[in-house]
């Protein structure tokens, strides 16, 4: 009886913090990027194999996790991509003015996510990633689907950077930035 009642709250709370928005459009192709972030490098439907063992846990409601790496050359990049485990082909960054965060969350297979703009604030050392959904729903299937993001930021502002503040579904997430 607990079981089904924990079940019971976990699906309202999704109905109720899921996706309340209307359109027709469900499906998402890597190739949308122009909709997205133009620091976007790359987006898949990938995570690591461990993702629930070393991802990053909100300790309050909703349990959001995240997967937060920062990379600073070719060489980190190529193997933060193999981790990862994403599929297309690596692109072209130039580490000498740039570096790569890649940010693997879970979304609904139904309501695809995607990151609009980054913030910056140097006063507090913090980048705010937005989260939201690419092509809102009327309704939301409450499966855990993988996402990863790869973005670009400038390499002087991103040695400042000391966390990230993922905002996703109305909830803010601190997450300290390992270098």
């Amino acid at each position: 009886m607990k079981m089904s009642r924990s079940l019971l709250a976990l699906a309202l709370f999704l109905s109720l913090f899921g996706c309340s928005h209307s359109t027709n459009d469900t499906k998402q192709s890597d190739t949308e990027n122009e909709q997205m972030y133009e620091g976007l490098v790359a987006t898949e439907k990938t995570l690591p194999v461990n993702f629930y063992e070393i991802a990053f846990e909100r300790e309050t409601t909703p349990l959001f996790q995240y997967l937060i790496r920062k990379v600073v050359n070719q060489s980190e990049f190529e193997q933060t991509w193999d981790f990862y485990e994403l599929e297309n082909n690596i692109p072209n960054v130039n580490f000498t003015e740039k570096d790569v965060l890649f940010i693997g969350i879970q979304e609904s297979g139904s309501c695809p996510y995607t990151i609009k703009e980054v913030e910056l604030s140097s006063a507090n050392n913090t980048m705010t990633v937005p989260i939201s959904y690419l092509k809102p729903q009327e309704e939301c299937t409450t499966d855990a689907s993988p996402r990863t993001f790869v973005i670009q930021i400038d390499k002087e502002k991103s040695k400042k950077v000391e966390r990230l503040v993922v905002v996703q579904s109305g909830a803010e997430t601190n997450i300290p930035l390992e270098n």
